[in-house]
């Protein structure tokens, strides 16, 4: 319904699998949700299975990015061969779960010398959380749209000059951070 409203210009439309599809299954439901021209799918099997998910980076009608795959990947060279196995076209990178700043900047490096894709996104941070992935993301001159703004799902989160508008996360500085919404619940 929504392509039949929108093109591909007017909205980057991206799937999450979450590692659902089963290997021998995946290619055919990538081939049936390439129809809706995708800007990429996320995590199409489970993690841990590089030889497959690497084949079908190599024949995959959507581009694949990758995400779960990342977490737990601490060092530097560790993470290099991953990327240089499964040649992803795009990697997600969530701060939170991959070790903080410091590791997604070895991402980000790692990415540019295998010339592969990448976005951040918050993995349902509070609002101080998103504020500072936002802070971190902004140094970045990127045309890729990013995923942030999940934070203001919770109720009880710290009110905040953030929001969101149109698609885009926005910064208001005639607002304040807002302790006093914390409940002692």
């Amino acid at each position: 319904m929504i392509r039949d409203r929108f093109t591909a210009s007017q909205i980057t439309l991206r799937v999450d699998a979450n590692g659902a599809f089963k290997p021998e299954e995946a290619m055919t439901k990538l081939e049936r949700l390439a129809t809706y021209d995708l800007h990429s799918i996320e995590q199409p099997i489970r993690a841990g299975q590089p030889d497959l998910l690497a084949d079908l980076c190599r024949h995959t009608p959507i581009p694949i990015a990758l995400d779960e795959e990342l977490i737990g990947q601490m060092e530097y060279v560790h993470k290099f061969r991953l990327l240089k196995k499964i040649q992803p076209q795009f990697i997600i990178l969530k701060p939170t779960l991959l070790g903080g700043l410091h590791h997604c900047d070895e991402w980000i490096e790692l990415a540019g010398r295998l010339n592969i894709g990448w976005w951040i996104t918050s993995a349902l941070e509070s609002n101080i959380g998103l504020n500072a992935i936002a802070q971190y993301t902004a140094q970045f001159r990127h045309l890729l749209p990013q995923g942030l703004g999940t934070g203001q799902l919770y109720d009880n989160n710290i009110g905040s000059p953030l929001f969101t508008s149109h698609g885009f996360l926005h910064y208001d500085p005639s607002q304040s951070w807002d302790f006093g919404q914390l409940s002692a619940d």
